[in-house]
């Protein structure tokens, strides 16, 4: 293998899995040493000022992919949206740190390191947030290393509500909620939680369910749709979130989720163990961010780094991943994890 892709292998502490190829390795290691990177400019301190600017750690990266590209070519399309040309990687990275606690931006839009000492247990190691003095690993975009005094649990972390999926769902359809509403139901379409297609392509000019969602457009309005007794349907406004590449984005996927829990149907992840390290974990939707933000820093996207459907992630994550993805009412086969 490459010296440098050595080197790196053992700055960050990287293993490769049994029969691990050399360019998805190559891959996988450059896209952890981007987000540490964009870490290292934020610790910066020059002529007084802490930190970087927001367009400097962008031009940093983008210099860098550029580089690693020419270095690695067979890994170079492995950076790139291939579904939207206009995200920038670079961009991608710092807004996840951004959003995840790692980076505080100040008055003057400059970012620089948040370390405050804050860890999360997972399996045996904590994810920290920044960069700690003592030795660390990297897994994805997160690092690794000994527990803090600074602890806060995964849940205070998502910032999630505490609701499993079933409380969720009652919370979410309390008849109290519900009126008759002077609505064409021939303009609207029902998301169907029976079908198995995935969320974006389950929706029918039918309400097949009791309870279900509609829109009148991609774009909405929406509803929450309850059938009453009588076959009457009485609705509630469902609010159009602004989704964009903020924490809390896409929320409404997990009314989906649990619909779909529900009805006894819901959505997979599948598990395959790649060996007494690594496993893959394939998802059947996609997550809201503040899951999908939480695996990044736990994890490698599989196929790109925009892959937001299939991840690699060290054996000993799988119980914890299990679990957030249970509580949103995804059901997880696989994870025996045993050598």
């Amino acid at each position: 293998m490459n010296e440098m892709l050595t080197a790196m292998s053992t700055d960050m502490r990287i293993d490769r899995f049994r029969g691990e190829a050399d360019e998805n390795f190559a891959y996988r290691l450059c896209y952890s040493a981007l987000g540490q990177w964009c870490l290292r400019t934020a610790g910066n301190s020059e002529k007084g000022n802490i930190g970087t600017t927001k367009h400097n750690q962008t031009i940093v990266l983008n210099e860098l992919m550029l580089r690693y590209s020419e270095l690695f070519p067979m890994i170079a399309d492995r950076f790139v949206d291939t579904n939207n040309r206009q995200v920038n990687l670079s961009v991608h990275i710092r807004r996840l740190y951004e959003e995840t606690g790692y980076l505080l931006t100040d008055d003057g839009n400059r970012n620089r390191l948040a370390n405050f000492g804050r860890s999360i247990l997972i399996g045996n190691t904590a994810l920290f947030s920044g960069i700690p003095d003592l030795p660390y690993s990297i897994n994805g975009l997160g690092v690794f290393g000994s527990p803090t005094e600074y602890k806060v649990t995964v849940s205070e972390f998502l910032i999630r509500d505490g609701l499993k999926w079933e409380e969720y769902f009652q919370s979410q359809f309390d008849p109290f909620d519900f009126y008759e509403r002077d609505i064409n139901l021939d303009e609207l379409e029902f998301f169907n939680p029976l079908s198995n297609n995935v969320p974006s392509q389950s929706w029918r000019r039918h309400m097949e369910t009791n309870y279900a969602v509609a829109r009148k457009s991609e774009s909405g309005p929406f509803y929450r749709v309850m059938r009453m007794p009588d076959g009457s349907l009485q609705f509630a406004n469902e609010p159009i979130e602004s989704q964009s590449d903020i924490f809390v984005s896409y929320e409404f996927r997990r009314l989906y989720f649990a619909l779909k829990a529900y009805y006894k149907n819901p959505l997979q992840a599948i598990i395959t163990k790649k060996d007494a390290m690594y496993s893959e974990i394939r998802i059947k939707g996609l997550l809201p961010n503040r899951e999908y933000y939480f695996l990044l820093l736990l994890s490698w996207p599989k196929n790109n780094a925009f892959d937001k459907a299939n991840f690699l992630m060290k054996n000993d994550f799988i119980p914890e991943v299990t679990k957030i993805l249970t509580n949103i009412g995804i059901e997880v086969y696989g994870g025996n994890t045993n050598a």
